[in-house]
């Protein structure tokens, strides 16, 4: 009996049978040190070690796919915020970006056409409508909201067709008075027509439109029937700076860049109005983010050219007469009048009868 309690003690951990049971923490133990510790490890059989590894891979794969995911998810929660603070233009591209590498992803096409329809961008609405939604699964609500945009894009589309059959009817040969008599008639025609696009009708009626007051009111027809018109915004401005209305011009022009910063029309006119009132440092920084966003746009290498002679900047000067030339618009009269010291740039900015 003696002998049996001695290996009781010596050899009684139950697991291996081989050294005595570890009662240092728990006097009622039953297993040596080594066998607790591995009991507590609970070892996998063997069978599950691919299992394992398939499960640490995906693990590994989704840690370095998540800061992608979140960025992804950031641009489309954040998008409508972005465009508040004046970044239109690179939140539609970053979220069509975003739509091309989420192609099933129904929300984020609604969103984009959403939001391109909301501010007046209809080429880039009807472009990503024909690219991400089109054959996408939608509800009820969300496919009426659709065939909206769809019918605002039609609208607008079958205007600019109307106008374009006009001019190609005119022959080569008529004259510019008689052209322009056709198209304002065409004009008139089309705003009585429900089927047209409105602003776009008003817009080209400002466009044909002899006299300034008629020119503004046109433009703030289309601007009361489109409000989210960033042209007819900016050339109103243009127009009542013209006027010596400085004041309800840096409005419009502030009105636009609220959404879209770096807008070339909108930044050539603030440029202009810093001009005038002498903050030449501040009218180069609107006249370079026009000229890096859009420099073909109207005017807008001319502004940047006096925005830098002004500045003092004359050997940039030199260099953007030049692009001028290559472009294929060279400094008109007025400009040289202007640089050379013959007229005043309130001269040249303002109309004489607004003084």
């Amino acid at each position: 009996m003696e002998e049996q309690n001695i290996f009781d003690e010596l050899c009684g951990c139950e697991m291996c049978h081989q050294a005595p049971a570890d009662k240092t923490e728990n006097p009622h133990s039953r297993l040596c040190k080594r066998c607790r510790e591995q009991a507590i490890r609970y070892p996998l059989p063997w069978i599950f070690l691919p299992i394992t590894l398939v499960v640490l891979a995906l693990t590994v794969f989704a840690y370095f796919q998540m800061p992608k995911q979140l960025t992804d998810y950031r641009i489309y929660a954040t998008a409508e915020a972005r465009i508040q603070q004046g970044m239109l233009y690179d939140t539609l591209s970053q979220l069509e970006q975003t739509a091309q590498r989420h192609p099933n992803s129904t929300d984020l096409a609604v969103r984009l056409v959403t939001l391109s329809m909301d501010y007046g961008c209809y080429d880039f609405a009807a472009y990503c409508m024909n690219t991400h939604l089109a054959g996408k699964s939608l509800s009820d609500t969300t496919y009426g909201e659709m065939i909206h945009y769809q019918n605002i894009l039609n609208s607008y589309y079958d205007t600019l067709d109307e106008l374009q059959a006009v001019s190609d009817d005119l022959r080569e040969d008529t004259e510019q008075e008689l052209a322009v008599v056709i198209i304002k008639e065409k004009l008139e025609d089309m705003k009585g027509d429900p089927k047209m696009y409105q602003p776009l009708v008003w817009y080209y009626a400002a466009q044909f439109s002899e006299d300034p007051e008629e020119y503004k009111a046109s433009l703030l027809k289309c601007l009361e029937e489109n409000p989210m018109d960033f042209t007819a915004m900016s050339e109103l401005g243009t127009r009542l700076r013209r006027d010596g209305d400085f004041e309800s011009a840096r409005s419009y022009y502030e009105q636009v860049l609220r959404y879209e910063k770096t807008e070339a029309l909108a930044c050539r006119g603030m440029a202009i109005l810093n001009l005038l009132d002498g903050n030449n440092e501040e009218a180069l920084t609107y006249a370079r983010t026009a000229y890096e966003s859009d420099p073909d746009a109207l005017y807008v290498r001319d502004t940047y050219l006096i925005t830098l002679f002004e500045n003092g900047m004359m050997a940039e000067t030199e260099q953007m007469k030049q692009e001028m030339e290559d472009a294929g618009t060279p400094m008109e009269d007025d400009t040289k009048a202007l640089l050379s010291g013959e007229i005043s740039l309130r001269e040249y900015y303002v109309e004489e009868e607004a003084l």
